[in-house]
């Protein structure tokens, strides 16, 4: 039986993504989301064009996957990074519907883009690496990452008492063209002679470009193999602002920039963990090997932008 996949947060950067990686590989797509792609985003060539569906909705969700015979999820919904009550009821009754319908279907794998924020401000040895069985903490002042957290155990809930076939991937900070927000975008600012404030997430900070990150969810959703509960997506490598500055430099002459430092917080709990993440374990159970570097990545999305410099606003 053919694959169908249903792609939730499809409009959103690493759901759009998805889309048009899976259609690449002729894989046939459902994506679904309740809002509009952004402008850059509906750029990217893809065939398919999105439902909308709110995934809190569980007698749509299910509706809709019986109807079109869904037979993998890969679920990257999620609302506003806002810290409201309603955020975090939000996240967990969409990944309660997720996986309540994968379990009445019978769907080959549910696939969840969870966050490497889930670690918070894990306190380690220093160099040492972050890996999938350190802990994680709850904290009521940073909801967004606390639903990441219960999201994941929902998805375990689910493997381990109706084995539904969940696995979570706990992306570094994914850039790349097209991205609202965050390196993708200070680049798209920088070429149209825009202000420019780049910046990392942390330091050293380890950013996925998005082509690999859609690898990763690729192998994870058509691994036939027993997987790990969650898996860490980073690039394997630590980049300080030094580095920023160099690929920029070389990537986009003439364009003036200031480099800002990451975001802080007032509470502890809401800074970025401050190590790398281990992909070790991506590397052996997956196959996974990330294709771009920092200056590979930074280039491609500059090539981008230049491309479509005429169709932007």
């Amino acid at each position: 039986m053919a694959s169908v996949v249903l792609i939730t947060g499809a409009n959103g950067f690493i759901g759009t993504y998805v889309t048009l990686f899976f259609e690449s590989l002729g894989h046939r797509v459902v994506p679904v989301d309740i809002q509009p792609p952004t402008y850059d985003l509906s750029l990217l060539p893809i065939k398919a064009s999105s439902a909308k569906l709110d995934v809190t909705a569980n007698k749509d969700l299910s509706k809709l996957c019986r109807k079109r015979k869904i037979t993998h999820i890969v679920h990257a919904a999620h609302p506003r990074e806002e810290e409201t009550p309603e955020v975090f009821t939000s996240c967990l009754q969409g990944m309660q519907n997720v996986l309540a319908t994968a379990k009445d279907l019978e769907v080959h794998r549910v696939v969840f883009a969870s966050s490497g924020l889930i670690y918070g401000r894990n306190k380690k040895r220093e160099r040492s690496l972050v890996k999938e069985d350190d802990p994680v903490g709850l904290y009521p002042s940073y909801l967004h990452r606390t639903a990441k957290i219960m999201g994941e155990c929902l998805g375990n809930f689910y493997a381990q008492n109706y084995g539904v076939r969940f696995v979570a991937l706990r992306f570094a900070s994914v850039y790349g063209p097209g991205q609202p927000g965050g390196l993708g975008e200070a680049i798209r600012e920088g070429i149209l002679g825009r202000e420019c404030r780049p910046q990392l997430t942390r330091i050293p900070d380890d950013p996925i470009f998005v082509k690999d990150a859609v690898q990763a969810v690729h192998l994870a959703c058509f691994s036939d193999k027993a997987l790990s509960p969650a898996y860490n997506i980073g690039c394997g490598k630590g980049y300080y602002e030094t580095d920023l500055e160099r690929v920029l430099k070389k990537h986009l002459p003439g364009v003036s920039f200031e480099i800002e430092k990451p975001p802080v917080s007032k509470t502890v709990d809401q800074l970025p963990h401050s190590h790398l993440l281990d992909i070790s374990l991506a590397r052996d159970e997956l196959g996974f090997s990330p294709s771009y570097d920092l200056d590979g990545g930074v280039a491609a999305v500059a090539k981008w932008v230049k491309s479509e410099k005429r169709r932007m606003v």
